[in-house]
């Protein structure tokens, strides 16, 4: 690629490319710039450095899922809650990268991730009334999200290029021996219950939790 067709939409491209497939650790000027056959002194005229890169990174695929904005204004807030935490957590899946990213706030700050911030500050006024109480449930839901992707993509952080691990802590201790001397824990497994075991139904069942602690607080 020569340097008059080198746009910071092919470099960005490439960094979201080599993320997915290896996480933010193989993300380089270097292999960037191999990867469009440029020299990598040639990226810093569009990208300034690494920072501002996954910046720019995390905001590109975070525009593509955001909260739907016909539902802006609608006053049921449970199923908006419900509703922003599934988008963020397929967010998550696709791309595990994106959980590093935003644990630095600059890169959270894109215009998509501020727009659905808004979003659903606006939708919990409709429980809590004045924006700032809203703002504190929010950002309530966005931390159960992101830790409960955590719990979903953990595996492929720690090892970039592994699979997902579907299965979760409590399916890890049906053939753990730490669970054998462990009477509750062995009762646990014997129950079967796989909805403790993937990341879309724990992460419904932590919402609905979180939703009717918040309705019991303003109901009082």
């Amino acid at each position: 690629m020569s340097e008059t067709t080198l746009t910071r939409e092919s470099i960005v491209a490439e960094a979201i490319r080599l993320a997915d497939e290896g996480g933010l650790e193989k993300v380089s000027m270097r292999r960037i710039a191999d990867a469009l056959g440029t020299g990598a002194m040639s990226l810093y005229r569009h990208v300034p450095d690494k920072e501002s890169l996954v910046r720019e990174m995390a905001a590109e695929v975070g525009s593509a899922y955001p909260y739907p904005e016909e539902l802006l204004g609608d006053p049921d807030w449970r199923r908006r809650v419900h509703i922003a935490a599934e988008t963020d957590m397929q967010l998550y899946l696709r791309h595990p990268w994106v959980l590093l990213a935003h644990a630095v706030p600059r890169a959270a700050l894109s215009r998509s991730s501020v727009a659905c911030f808004d979003w659903l500050v606006e939708a919990f006024t409709h429980l809590a009334g004045a924006v700032d109480e809203s703002a504190g449930l929010a950002l309530l839901v966005w931390n159960h999200v992101q830790g409960a992707g955590l719990g979903a993509v953990g595996r492929v952080l720690v090892a970039p290029g592994s699979s997902l691990d579907g299965g979760g802590f409590v399916a890890g201790l049906a053939d753990n021996p730490l669970a054998d001397d462990l009477p509750r824990l062995r009762e646990l497994v014997a129950a079967d219950r796989p909805e403790l075991c993937a990341a879309m139904p724990m992460l419904h069942s932590g919402i609905d939790a979180l939703c009717e602690g918040f309705a019991a607080r303003y109901a009082r």
